[in-house]
């Protein structure tokens, strides 16, 4: 009988059995249970019970201990794996411990012997083996997805792990890199007794050096505040047009030794935003450096304002190398950087943008990054609120 035309609620029973007169008692027995509606369909041979099995058409399989020169516990190993859709339950005609064990083990539900058999007992161990086969394997779906998701969380670990790798690897070079160049500047200071034109070359060498230390201690600094949730925004009213000059200012040294043209017009009107100002500067320029460490000589950096209701939209553009689009989905991630090999080494250590996504979740508002892929350039828009929500003042 098929499945499209068998009636729904039908118990299939598969028998195994090699001897007939078995199968009429067990064919009577099954008859006479109330619960039904069953349906007992008869296989007398080992082979014939593989092939009925492994079409998984059943819902409990009734076994003969002995079929043939083999043991209803040899079929059972044999389809377990694979083929065996519903419980076991294994028939004997003859009560041994051994066997009752050795039925236990080998993955059967339930152990009858046949002259024992009635109709009262059978349904009672196809309810019960039903039901914990059921059971069993609502908990292996269960522990299958636990596995999965832990799994997935054991990679993202590991992938985390490479990262903080990375990134210690990464801050040591960064650290290590402006030493040189002081040390050469001391050297020079000593040797410069006289040349007051060596002495302040030396002197604004050591300058920038220093500066670029603080600006990776100030980062990491940050960083560390807003994981145990000590950074406080100070909001107070400003003018963004000017907050926006800011940000040029401080990045326009960087602008102009990369080689690059920096379009920023001024927005004819006061653009009032309530917001911490040295916060709204650092994202600026967080993202307007980006913009200059992976655009090349020549290129363009552009950056608008707009109102757009209740909030602006700041609008970040670069003709630069771009964003892969496998690193777009992490590009505000902690230690996220473009392979770089693309950004004349600039440096960095990966967490500027990281600081804009968070210090702009602060203020309310979200920044999203886009780009067409490799060599595309790169846009960066956030949407800051005029006025902060209340909550903010608690972050």
């Amino acid at each position: 009988m098929s499945n499209a035309r068998r009636p729904e609620g039908v118990i299939r029973l598969l028998l195994v059995d090699d001897d007939p007169d078995d199968y009429a008692l067990t064919k009577e027995v099954v008859a006479e249970m109330p619960r039904g509606p069953y349906e007992l369909v008869w296989v007398s041979d080992y082979e014939s019970a593989k092939e009925a099995i492994s079409k998984g058409d059943y819902h409990v399989f009734l076994i003969d201990y002995r079929i043939g020169a083999k043991t209803g516990l040899d079929l059972v190993k044999e389809t377990q794996v694979h083929a065996l859709h519903g419980p076991v339950i294994l028939l004997t005609g003859q009560s041994e411990d051994e066997i009752d064990t050795a039925a236990m083990s080998a993955g059967a539900s339930d152990y009858l012997e046949k002259n024992r058999l009635n109709a009262v007992v059978l349904e009672r161990a196809i309810r019960f083996a039903r039901r914990q086969w059921e059971t069993e394997q609502e908990l292996e779906r269960k522990v299958a997805e636990r596995t999965k998701k832990l799994e997935a969380a054991n990679e993202a670990l590991l992938d985390a792990d490479r990262r903080k790798d990375d990134f210690l690897a990464t801050l040591a070079h960064e650290l290590r890199n402006p030493l040189a160049p002081i040390r050469n500047a001391l050297e020079i200071l000593r040797l410069a007794q006289g040349n007051p034109n060596a002495v302040e070359q030396s002197r604004q060498m050591m300058d920038r050096q220093v500066r670029h230390m603080v600006r990776l201690i100030d980062d990491l600094l940050d960083v560390s505040r807003l994981a145990r949730g000590k950074l406080r925004l100070t909001f107070v009213e400003a003018d963004l047009n000017e907050v926006m000059q800011d940000a040029i200012e401080a990045v326009l040294p960087i602008i102009q030794k990369a080689g690059l043209t920096l379009e920023a017009p001024r927005h004819p009107e006061k653009l009032p935003i309530v917001a911490d100002r040295v916060r709204l500067v650092q994202m600026l320029t967080n993202i307007l450096g980006n913009a200059a460490k992976y655009t090349e000589t020549g290129g363009k950096v552009t950056m608008s304002a707009a109102l757009n209701e209740d909030h602006y939209v700041i609008t970040i553009r670069d003709t630069g190398v771009g964003i892969p689009p496998e690193l777009l989905p992490k590009i505000f991630d902690l230690f996220t950087q473009i392979d770089r090999t693309l950004n004349r080494s600039q440096g960095g250590l990966g967490i500027g943008l990281a600081l804009v996504k968070r210090l702009v979740d602060m203020h309310g508002g979200f920044v999203t990054a886009h780009s067409e892929g490799t060599g595309t350039g790169a846009e960066f828009q956030l949407r800051l609120p005029l006025k902060p929500p209340e909550t903010s003042h608690e972050r």
